[in-house]
């Protein structure tokens, strides 16, 4: 299942509640003192992060999400907003590479649970691609 959550604390308590679990952050925003002291740091242990600063990186980090999730037997990802990925000026192209990793979110969520977190630029795929949000 695909699920969007706007709650930017919220999303991050999910990669707690199923481990292992991994989280793409693609907001610099996955450091463990966001969850403190609702988490505690012997609890991190089984959340994985893999960093995604830009689109592309973002959409290559997506394609090899299944490997490591079967590898690690991971019950959930965690994907934190895209709004800060470093793009280009080019609108079109930025859409459609979106577009793929939605796409790829929505393949990767046939297997696992996957939420990600929706800000309004990411409100209309969470609308196409999502199975809930809000």
């Amino acid at each position: 299942m695909l699920v969007g959550v706007s709650e930017s604390r919220k999303f991050l308590l999910e990669a707690f509640k199923e481990k292992p679990s991994l989280i793409i952050d693609c907001a610099n925003s996955a450091d463990p003192h966001r969850v403190f002291p609702q988490v505690m740091p012997e609890e991190m242990h089984d959340v994985y992060v893999m960093n995604a600063e830009a689109i592309y990186r973002y959409r290559d980090t997506l394609k090899q999400v299944p490997y490591w999730a079967r590898r690690l037997a991971i019950k959930s990802i965690i994907v934190t907003s895209t709004r800060i990925l470093f793009s280009y000026d080019d609108e079109e192209e930025n859409h459609d590479v979106f577009v793929q990793c939605w796409e790829l979110l929505k393949d990767i969520s046939q297997r696992y649970k996957v939420i990600v977190e929706v800000g309004r630029k990411e409100a209309a795929f969470a609308r196409k691609y999502c199975d809930a949000w809000g």
